[in-house]
């Protein structure tokens, strides 16, 4: 099967659009992710997947936190601000009204719902790693209708060290 097949099929398979943020005390990165999911109930879990190679990688391993945070429809224009890479010494954060969530992970003011979780495992799977979380907290934000994959993000690989 061609990565091409896989990726036309993904763009047909709905999913929220959220940004994973990650850090603690000041020190924060932000992503948007498309692939992330409950994983269980009890204890609740939730988990995303994110590049090997993606910068907010570095500060999975040192601050052991995350926090999905899910997108309304209308944030656009928040998804593209996470999706785009980071320059060095740029705050991705800057601009987003956020609050520090129970484990410092930031949580966006203007989510519609959210989950902060500590790292419980990283599992590789291929080019990328699936990050699972226990959840610590969780919340509803604004009234909407979730974003999903279908608004327009594409699903392909980028080169490495992006």
């Amino acid at each position: 099967m061609g990565l091409e097949l896989f990726s036309e099929a993904l763009r047909r398979y709905p999913m929220a659009v959220s940004v994973v943020t990650v850090g603690r005390g000041g020190a924060h990165n932000g992503l948007t992710v498309s692939w992330a999911t409950p994983a269980a109930f009890d204890p609740p879990m939730f988990l995303f997947a994110v590049d090997r190679l993606h910068y907010s990688v570095d500060f999975l391993k040192s601050t052991r936190n995350f926090a999905v945070n899910v997108l309304r429809e209308g944030q656009e224009r928040v998804a593209g601000q996470f999706a785009r890479q980071s320059m060095t010494g740029e705050q991705k954060l800057d601009g987003v009204a956020t609050r520090e969530g129970t484990t410092g992970a930031a949580i966006l003011n203007d989510a519609l719902a959210w989950f902060d979780c500590e790292v419980a495992a990283v599992h590789e799977a291929g080019d990328h790693l699936v990050v699972v979380g226990k959840v610590v907290d969780a919340g509803l934000g604004a009234d909407g209708k979730p974003m999903v994959s279908t608004a327009g993000l594409r699903y392909q690989k980028g080169p490495p060290g992006r």
